[in-house]
């Protein structure tokens, strides 16, 4: 089935904190991306252009055309429907064609006959529309058979079951991530609390020197008293009194 994914080059830009050069060079980045095949990277761009000029129609229908290619579709679905307020038949009528192929994709396929069918209410002439509108008939016809409706609550019960899983696994990585976090910040807490060591000044004695030091202040001072000794006994007085 052929998807058709325009890009809508933003003209008319409203009055915001965001200069309208900031906010073109930053779809204009988002479309590259586009056209390189790295929808990650546009829809990286198209977020921060979103983040100060939300529910802009155009800007809309090319983060759900990038979803769209991400197989983010419940999503992709929600953004194409933002955007049908463009006020341009031809891209009006490419939204609700791209939101039909969504559907489509979903195994949505009552949606996405209507949507087939708004747009050719605006497109009469597109042979695509008309394809695949005949197509998703046919395919609605399939999914209504017993057997097919059986098979086809499996498949939305085990993806169901999927999507929990996913969000399990994700709450006990943040969880995880946040335990690590509160560890970390105990650490660098208790670290900081703990005295630091104080660094020994260069002419600060060491109790090692300082003992030596009285150790040879003792042996000077019996030095000195045996001197003293000496002297007392050489110089016993001669003689009387002058």
């Amino acid at each position: 089935m052929k998807y058709l994914f325009l890009i809508f080059i933003y003209l008319t830009l409203l009055a915001s904190g965001i200069s309208a050069d900031d906010f073109t060079d930053l779809v204009g980045k988002g479309n590259s991306a586009v056209k390189e095949g790295d929808y990650k990277k546009a829809l990286d761009y198209y977020h921060q252009a979103e983040v100060e000029r939300p529910e802009t129609p155009e800007l809309e229908y090319n983060i759900a055309g990038a979803l769209y290619h991400e197989e983010k579709y419940e999503e992709a679905v929600d953004k194409f429907q933002r955007s049908l307020v463009i006020e341009d038949v031809d891209k009006e009528a490419s939204a609700h064609y791209n939101l039909g192929n969504v559907y489509y994709r979903m195994g949505d396929y009552q949606n996405a006959i209507q949507s087939y069918q708004r747009s050719l209410e605006l497109t009469p002439e597109d042979i695509d529309a008309k394809y695949n509108l005949e197509l998703a008939r046919k395919m609605l016809k399939e999914q209504m058979k017993p057997e097919n409706q059986d098979q086809q609550k499996q498949q939305q019960q085990e993806q169901k079951k999927k999507d929990q899983e996913q969000e399990q696994q994700q709450q006990q990585q943040e969880q995880q991530q946040e335990q690590q976090q509160q560890e970390q910040d105990k650490q660098d807490e208790n670290q900081e609390r703990q005295p630091q060591p104080q660094e020994r000044n260069e002419d600060e004695m060491s109790k090692e020197d300082a003992e030596r030091i009285l150790n040879a202040l003792k042996d000077d001072e019996k030095d000195l008293q045996k001197k003293q000794q000496r002297y007392k006994a050489r110089g016993n007085y001669r003689g009387d009194d002058w």
